[in-house]
This record gives structure tokens, sequence and C-alpha cells, in this order.
């Protein structure tokens, strides 16, 4: 527990460290041959005292704490306790812990949510043709190439004047799009020529989401790359986000899609319409007598909420126009004609309220890779990485099938020096990378080879790039350094509190009880009685129980006299009270006998005072932790006593005046 507390400590505040260089400040505390400047003193003071330090003499007074801080420390350094494997192993868990902060781009979070939050904001219509490629596919590879290639030349005829649709139909192999004959158990099915209807984000894969975002109305994005393949998109439409939606609507079936039926479901429609512009009935009366949605005809119309890319765009465009309680004209969507009455939109609360939720949402998708990914960028040009292409492409020809068993040897490319990136000045060679390679390499399915070794050198320079970061936080920011002192010190303080106070004030059996002797007059009860309260749900059973306490009935007899209806007739607590520890015992005389009946707390209470006991000094039992509380405050103040007289400790006090 005490662990626990020193780094809870360690880790309420955060305070501007840019001046933490021993340089940079004059020293105030010397031990032995150690010295601490009077920032790292500023640093703990302000931090245990969670306040700007202005006063002398609080600074004063807290220096003689700092001080004993520095001599437990500094002892537990001289006995080596920071050089067991113990100490060691516990301090990088720590301080692996304290660095996973640094070693991304938190800047890019706020940036994140802001972005999601944005496109929330608007429901996007698109329309996307897709060539499909395997995810394990490396974007060298030849069929990936052909599929980008394939993608830009139906992307210049569409800018030619190619019908977007028809091209959708003809080429892309999301099979939405096209025609499907009816099959034994589902119907013929219209093809939606590529059109995804109205969608916001999160809805769409990231990369995805973004290239539509990206894209103005009525212009054609690049091929963009997905875990189904390359895409290009057409956004056809923008409108304002219409979160949650609520609508009632009536629906008139076309028999088919012949231009003679849908005529004539418009005509019925129309005259629906016209029935409730005139008054002669509400919509939620035609509704219920006309609708041929008889889900929603039994209840006005009424539809379950839902969000535009649950519904087909043509219905989401009509609701785009209307106001709460209007109803639209007549609208024709695959599902027949349509006349909606808009209910209730509930947008994306104000982003205030809303962060926590939206931090959530993208936790869960692939957006949260981007604060590592554009870590990994920073510490590119921060680190001067250069990399050698060719040095991956010569390296496929050392890769074979066996990667997909994990059998893979790193023998292949043990000898080659050929340099694939450099990164703060230090080579990284072929032979480095076939050793990552080989202890990196899971067994496969599928996927081509140059996928996997592309993947796997993706993460090995990702990976020697954290490293360096790491290997340098102590020196980049003076934050973190103080932060990873503080718990190398915290470990110590701990082990060595543990080593000669705590654990020994347990251990020392002899020492507590001459301590507690010494002391006796310290452990004293006051005057007590030795007392049964009993706690009565009514005034008759308390009136019972005082007759059978003066017919000398014992307590079990009571209990099962009492409680032989229920459990909760009668409760007792027997004990020994000092004043002012129980409010029934103070309300009594204290005298040995029967107390009154006492109404406290909806209850009935009798006591019996079986005797007075008068003050009298505590036993050792009674009084085990308080006395070896204190007890393990007297061994810490002689053994900083010692630690005084062992140490030289030099203080400059000028330092403390203003």
């Amino acid at each position: 527990m005490y662990k626990f507390l020193f780094f809870a400590l360690i880790t309420l505040s955060v305070f501007d460290l840019n001046a933490q260089k021993k340089s940079a400040s004059p020293v105030l505390l010397t031990i032995d041959d150690k010295q601490y400047t009077y920032d790292e003193f500023m640093y703990v003071f302000n931090k245990n005292n969670n306040q700007a330090a202005t006063d002398s003499r609080d600074k004063s007074e807290y220096l003689d704490l700092y001080i004993n801080f520095r001599l437990k420390v500094k002892e537990a350094e001289d006995r080596g306790m920071d050089t067991t494997f113990a100490f060691k192993k516990e301090l990088k868990g720590y301080r692996d812990q304290l660095a996973q902060p640094y070693l991304v781009d938190k800047s890019v979070d706020d940036v994140i949510l802001k972005e999601a939050y944005d496109r929330l904001q608007w429901d996007l219509r698109a329309s996307h043709i897709m060539i499909a490629l395997p995810e394990e596919t490396s974007k060298n590879d030849s069929n990936a190439v052909a599929a980008y290639n394939k993608l830009m030349d139906i992307r210049k005829q569409i800018l030619g004047g190619a019908d977007f649709a028809e091209m959708a139909k003809k080429h892309s192999e999301d099979p939405s799009a096209r025609d499907m004959a009816a099959v034994r158990n589902q119907p013929a099915r219209k093809g939606n020529g590529g059109d995804l209807g109205y969608f916001s984000a999160f809805y769409m894969v990231y990369p995805f989401e973004t290239a539509a975002y990206n894209t103005p109305v009525g212009e054609v994005s690049m091929p963009i790359r997905t875990q189904y393949g390359y895409h290009i998109i057409k956004v056809t439409d923008r409108i304002a986000e219409l979160g949650k939606i609520e609508v009632k609507h009536i629906n008139v079936k076309t028999k088919s899609a012949s231009p003679q039926d849908i005529e004539a479901s418009k005509t019925k429609i129309e005259e629906i319409a016209l029935k409730i512009k005139n008054g002669e009935m509400s919509f939620e009366n035609a509704a219920r007598n006309y609708s041929d949605d008889k889900g929603s005809a039994e209840k006005d119309g009424l539809l379950p909420a839902f969000e535009v890319s649950r519904m087909v765009p043509e219905f989401v465009k009509a609701i785009s126009k209307l106001k709460t309680d209007s109803i639209s004209q007549p609208v024709l969507t695959e599902y027949g004609w349509h006349l909606i009455k808009l209910v209730s939109i509930t947008k994306t609360p104000p982003y205030d309220e809303y962060v926590y939720t939206l931090k959530s949402r993208v936790a869960r998708d692939s957006r949260s890779n981007m604060s590592k990914e554009s870590a990994i960028q920073k510490y590119k040009k921060t680190y001067k990485f250069k990399e050698y292409p060719k040095a991956l492409n010569s390296y496929y020809a050392f890769v074979d099938s066996s990667l997909y068993k994990g059998t893979w040897s790193s023998e292949k490319a043990a000898q080659s020096q050929v340099v694939m990136f450099e990164a703060n000045k230090v080579k990284h060679t072929q032979a480095e990378f076939a050793q990552y390679m080989q202890s990196h390499q899971v067994s496969k399915k599928k996927g081509t080879l140059r996928y996997f070794t592309d993947l796997l050198y993706q993460s090995w320079v990702a990976e020697t790039l954290v490293y360096i970061k790491d290997q340098n936080l102590e020196n980049e920011n003076p934050e973190f350094k103080m932060l990873v002192q503080e718990y190398h010190d915290g470990i110590l303080l701990f082990a060595i509190n543990d080593e000669e106070v705590w654990s020994k004030s347990v251990r020392d059996t002899v020492g507590l009880k001459a301590f507690y002797d010494k002391n006796i007059q310290n452990y004293q009860w006051k005057d007590r009685v030795d007392a049964t309260i009993y706690k009565c749900k009514t005034e008759d059973l308390a009136s019972k129980i005082t007759g059978w306490l003066k017919a000398g009935i014992a307590l079990d007899s009571i209990v099962k006299l009492s409680n032989a209806t229920s459990p909760l007739n009668m409760a007792f607590i027997k004990g020994k009270f000092q004043p002012e520890e129980n409010d029934i015992i103070d309300q009594v005389k204290h005298e040995v006998g029967i107390s009154n009946v006492i109404y406290f707390d909806q209850l009935y209470n009798v006591v019996y005072i079986h005797q007075i006991l008068p003050a009298q000094p505590k036993t050792l039992d009674d009084a085990r932790g308080i006395i070896t509380a204190d007890y393990q405050n007297y061994l810490e103040n002689l053994w900083i006593e010692q630690l005084k007289q062992k140490h030289k400790v030099e203080v400059n006090t000028s330092l403390l005046n203003p």
C-alpha cells in the first residue's frame, strides 16, 4: 500500500521543468558528495503542496522533510539497493508505462476527434467503382498495380463524359452495382450502379470515408486503397446532418416497374395527399387506412428511428427538405410511392458534450492508429531517416514460401550488409532485417510474399524508430527524466523504509513490547461500561425483554424468543463502551442494571449494564494498531538521527530567503 501512496504523490501534478538542468540552478543541499539543486527541491515542494511556493517559512519547514527523504534514498543507494535485479526490473516496468504517452503524437488525437466531429455534421451520398484486391497484397505487386491502372483508365473515361453508373455496372467488382437475376431463394434485384446512398462518419472504413469527405460534390476521386481493394468515388450530394430521424409515412406500392403501374400508384398517393391537404383526414388517419406498409400503418405510419445509412437515398433526400411536422411531396423509391411526415431529428450534441462518446467511437475505429503513425513520421524527421527502396526490392529474392509456414531462416540474408535505411546516424542492413523477420514471422495461409515482407519491414522501421525515441526520452524531455527519477527514488524509499521501519516493527516483538511499557501512559482506557444493547422493532417486545432480563433469562434464549417469528424483530450489540462512543449508552445512567426503554433511531432500545470498568491502561493487544504505528514513528525518528550522524549534510539556507 505504501508504495502506491508514494507513486500517487509522484504523479499528482505536472510542472514546468524546462529549468531542471543542474547547471542552471544553484545547489541547495549536499549529502556527502551528492548535490541537489534548488530547482529539484522546488519541484518536489510544489508537487506535494499543490501550490506555488512563495512563503520562505513554508519552504524552510518542508526542507527538513526533503533532507530526510534524500538521506533515506542516499542510504539505499549506498547499500546497493538500486543495483539488484528486482529493483531494475521494477523500475523498467514503471518506466515503460511512463514512456507510452511520449511515444505517440497526442496532438493528433484532438485533430482526429475534431475531424470526426466535423464530418458528423454532414451526410454524404456517394457512388463507387471497386476493383477487388485481397488485403494481403502489396501495393507494388503486379495485380495491385493493374487494379490501380484500370481504375485510372475508368476515371479518365468518366471525366471524358462516360456515365458513372453505367461504368460501375460494367466494371465494378462490388456485386451490388449490377442487376441480379432471381435465384432459388432470392428474387431478382436491380443494381445500384455503384450508388451507396447516404452515410456519415464512422459508417465506411476510414480511408474510404476520408476520400469521400475530401471530394467535392460532382467530382471523382483518385483511386484509394481499402481492405477490400481499390476504389474511385463520386460524391453526388452533401446535406446537413440529419442524425437520428423519426418519421411517419404512407406507402403505396407499385404492382410492377412498368410506367403504367408506377403512374397508377402515383395517382393514388396524390389523392391521399390531397385529402390530407384539404383537411378531410389527418396524416395518421390516412396512414391507418391507406398505407400498404401494414407494420407502420398500425402505428399511424411511424417508422422506427433510423440514421441516413439505413434508408434508401430518395427517402433521405426528401426528409432533408422537411421541417418538423411538415409533409413531403410524393416520393418514389424502389418500394413504391411515399408521403413522409417528419416527426423529429436528433442531431449530434455540441462537441464538449459529445467528446467522451466520440473518444470511445474513435478508439474502436482504425483512425485511432493515427497518433502512432504521426509519431513515426515525426521521428523520421527528427532522426534524419533515409530509406533505400532498391534495397527492399533486392531483399525479396531472399524470401520464399517457407515464410507461409513460419519456418523462414535469416541465414538466407545473414551475410548481406546492404543498407535498407538510416536513422539517428545508424545504418540498418538486410542482415538485421532478416533477424527481425525470422523472429516475427507467423504461419500464413494467404497473401503474397511481398505483402508479408513489406508488412514486416514497416513494423521493423517503426519499432526501430520508437526504440531510438525511447532511448532518448530522458535527454529530450526533462519532465520525463524527473518523473522516472522520482519512481527510482520512490522504489528505493519504499524498500528501505520497509527494511528499517515497517517490517522491522512487525518482526521486533521485543522492541514493540519495550516501547509499549515505556509509553503505557499514552494508551489508557477512560471509564467504561460492559453492556448489552437490545434493539427492538416494537415497544411491546422491548418491555418483554426487560422482564426476561429481570427474570435472569440468558442472552441466547432472549434472541430465540424475540426472533421466533422474524429475525428482524430484535438485534443486539454487546461490548465495552467509553463516553461518546455510542449514542444509546450515553443516554442511560452508568450503573449496573437494566435501563428504561429508550426510543432512538426508530427502534426501542433496552440497555443491560453488566459491569462498570474504571479507567485503566490498554493492553498491547487492545491497541496494537496504534502502538505499532507509534513504534514505527519512533523507529523512523531514531533512524533519521542515525543517518544524520552517518552522512555529512550541508544546506545553503540563504536560497530559501526571499
